[in-house]
């Protein structure tokens, strides 16, 4: 619906039927068609592949290509009055190693990447809460480490049994608050290597996947595979 609404703002554009003059100028053609083309300089002019933009065109412009499940195209271009120029290419689709290569350096960079940016997001979170749980814990169990340490050599050095026996309580305590710091500081750990491994596991095996596109003429339907149900894309040269 988002897609559709879209196309109809195009179409209703200005902007986007001068750009459809193909007579001379800029043309640009994708395999998949209805990519999401935009040209970017001293104006910025939005359309959908195929598309034909004016040859009053000059000077430095960025040209960004866009689909869902693909790879981002960009360039920059050197546009000359008069001058045609016409583009043809292949959109790289994107891989789930791709995805997955991501999510292991980042937790939830491979979700985002392929589109799920809401579960991408809320894996990156939780990365961070994680990590930051992490080293909470790990400061605490060096603290309780070092004290117990000081405690122990303490008890250690001490000259009468009347010392050691007024240290061996507070070495009990020490030992104990030292251990239930290392639990958490392996809680934490585990926690981490848990959700690394899920985040990979759900880059790599729930990648989403497009069946295929059905193109009639200038009429294409495809999949939508990050909000469910299909896109139609009408293209067309003017």
């Amino acid at each position: 619906m988002r897609n559709c609404v879209f196309f109809i703002l195009l179409m209703l554009s200005p902007a986007c039927l001068i750009g459809q003059d193909s007579s001379s100028g800029l043309t640009v053609s994708t395999h998949p068609p209805g990519a999401r083309v935009i040209l970017a300089g001293d104006m910025t002019i939005k359309g959908l592949s195929p598309i034909g933009f004016p040859g009053e065109l000059q000077g430095k412009y960025k040209l960004t290509v866009r689909e869902d499940g693909y790879e981002t195209y960009r360039q920059t271009l050197f546009l000359h009055p008069g001058r045609p120029m016409e583009l043809t290419f292949s959109l790289k689709p994107k891989t789930r190693f791709k995805a997955a290569l991501r999510s292991l350096i980042v937790p939830g960079w491979g979700q985002i990447y392929s589109g799920r940016t809401g579960k991408g997001v809320f894996f990156t979170i939780l990365a961070a809460g994680t990590a930051g749980f992490y080293f909470i814990a790990n400061d605490d169990f060096n603290e309780k480490l070092d004290d117990y340490n000081r405690i122990n050599s303490r008890y250690k050095n001490a000259g009468t049994e009347a010392e050691k026996a007024a240290l061996y309580s507070l070495l009990g305590n020490a030992k104990q608050e030292a251990y239930d710091a290392e639990s958490k500081r392996l809680i934490a750990i585990g926690g981490i290597i848990g959700l690394w491994g899920l985040n990979l596991i759900d880059a790599l095996f729930f990648f989403p996947q497009e069946k295929g596109n059905v193109t009639v003429n200038s009429l294409t339907i495809k999949p939508n595979p990050n909000y469910g149900g299909a896109q139609i894309v009408f293209s067309h040269r003017f």
